[in-house]
């Protein structure tokens, strides 16, 4: 499949591979259309030449705006083959999140779905999804391999508020894939199903590695339990991970037949804690166990429960560290976190989570079992988890802030079965502000999983003499007020 030369190495090359052992077999399959490995890799040899007509190549940050597609994957090998870099924020963030993630990225260039026209006529360039391969699938651009520089930059909120761009080199993306693939014991007769949005690391790294072994991929443009639930009994699938909101869902439902989830290895979980009740119920309906892992957007892959020994899966421990991966507590018990999937850094700014020596400190207390397995313990840091995304109180805060009748905003969050956490806001507000009106602003300024359930209208809010907020205090007031 290759043109010319040597076999292209990095991400790019995971694709390429697979097409030339596979090239028959069907690698995707979405809204009734399949694509063979051999279609997939020409489209993508396609799309490297129009993104090289247009400008686009080695050091390029490109902003993917598009819901779940194989246009999104076509687009990040294609981008891996020009040595170009992909940046995924949220499709379902407001423009104004889309401005800040583009800056925050150093992104001038797009590819992207019709909805999002207005947003990219602000930027230097951008080209149309259905554009994309457009041109003969011939003479395509390829990039020299480059493992050290910058090839995908998903977004993580970090340790102090607004989101930031994470930089993953060629490297750390494929250190990533390669140990999915070998803690998940992926193979080219594994068929997987993925709600999951490819903005978000664990959609990507999954599907490429999927993909990299000659496995099935079906991509579900966005979540819908009942078309899940039919695609997984008539096709077989192996494998469907799923958070903790698609697991609430399918805990109340009565009227699934048993044998749909006869084909399943287990259920992967991962973004959060499993409510104990909620997966042995679970399981005890379905006959189908899960597999608990523990990663993030900045260090993809750090423990997992052994896939080959199942008296050995935990529930309420992510397993042990991940091929290739260190791991250690320091002095205030923080974990940290060293090996091949993890991140270099922010882009556009220094952070003090990376250390120069390659050791990441992940913001969580943890505490590491003599025979190596991993305990969670709590967050140090003050993130939400918001079902499996990221939500950053800070950015909360600054949005609602921003309102003409808003003088101060403090934000936590509370426990929910279906969600994980919901954020709650304590307010001083202007009297005649109301939460409705509090409501509609926050819809033009953040996507909807980052909105406040709940707010709470008080005089003053409990600061420092430095004007840090306390929201130990605030915790205080929430467990105070007997809110549930």
């Amino acid at each position: 499949m290759s043109e010319g030369g040597s076999p292209i190495a990095g991400f790019a090359g995971l694709l390429e591979d697979a097409a030339d052992r596979w090239p028959d077999r069907t690698a995707i399959t979405f809204d009734g259309e399949s694509w063979t490995f051999c279609r997939l890799q020409r489209d993508v040899i396609a799309a490297a030449a129009s993104l090289a007509a247009n400008g686009v190549g080695v050091d390029t940050r490109v902003l993917l705006l598009m819901e779940n597609c194989p246009q999104y994957l076509i687009a990040q090998f294609a981008l891996a083959r020009v040595g170009a870099a992909f940046v995924t924020p949220n499709p379902y963030w407001t423009q104004h999140e889309l401005a800040r993630a583009a800056d925050a990225a150093q992104a001038r260039t797009a590819i992207y779905a019709p909805r999002f026209g207005e947003f990219v006529a602000g930027l230097e360039s951008a080209i149309p999804v259905a554009e994309l391969t457009a041109l003969p699938s011939v003479g395509a651009a390829r990039a020299v391999d480059q493992p050290t520089s910058p090839r995908y930059l998903p977004f993580s909120s970090g340790t102090t508020g607004l989101p930031k761009a994470v930089i993953h080199t060629d490297a750390s993306l494929c250190g990533a894939v390669e140990q999915l693939r070998w803690h998940l014991a992926l193979n080219r007769d594994d068929r997987l199903q993925v709600a999951l949005p490819l903005c978000h690391i664990f959609g990507t790294t999954l599907s490429a590695a999927a993909l990299s072994v000659g496995a099935e991929l079906t991509l579900f443009r966005r979540f819908d339990l009942d078309e899940c639930l039919n695609h997984l009994h008539r096709h077989g699938v192996t494998i469907w991970p799923m958070a903790g909101a698609v697991a609430h869902q399918l805990a109340i439902r009565t009227d699934v037949e048993l044998d749909t989830f006869a084909s399943l290895r287990f259920f992967m979980w991962g973004g959060s804690a499993v409510p104990l009740e909620l997966a042995r119920l679970i399981s005890h309906r379905t006959g189908v166990r899960f597999l608990c892992s523990y990663g993030m957007t900045e260090a993809m892959m750090v423990a997992f429960n052994p896939f080959d020994d199942v008296s050995q899966w935990s529930l309420d421990s992510p397993g042990y560290p991940t091929r290739g991966t260190e791991l250690r507590i320091d002095a205030s018990g923080e974990l940290e976190v060293r090996g091949p999937s993890v991140a270099v850094g922010y882009a556009g700014t220094e952070s003090g989570a990376f250390g120069q020596d390659g050791w990441f400190r992940t913001g969580d207390a943890a505490r590491i079992a003599p025979d190596g397995r991993l305990w969670v313990v709590d967050r140090i840091k003050d993130m939400l988890k918001v079902s499996g995304f990221q939500v950053a109180p800070a950015e909360v805060e600054l949005a609602l802030r921003e309102h003409p009748a808003v003088h101060d905003a403090g934000v936590i969050g509370h426990p929910d079965d279906r969600m994980g956490e919901i954020p709650i806001a304590y307010m001083v507000a202007d009297p005649e502000l109301t939460a409705a009106q509090l409501d509609l602003w926050a819809r033009t300024r953040l996507a909807s999983y980052k909105r406040p359930r709940h707010y709470h209208f008080v005089t003053e809010l409990p600061r420092t003499a430095a004007g840090k907020l306390r929201r130990t205090e605030l915790r205080g007031w929430q467990a105070g007020s007997g809110f549930s």
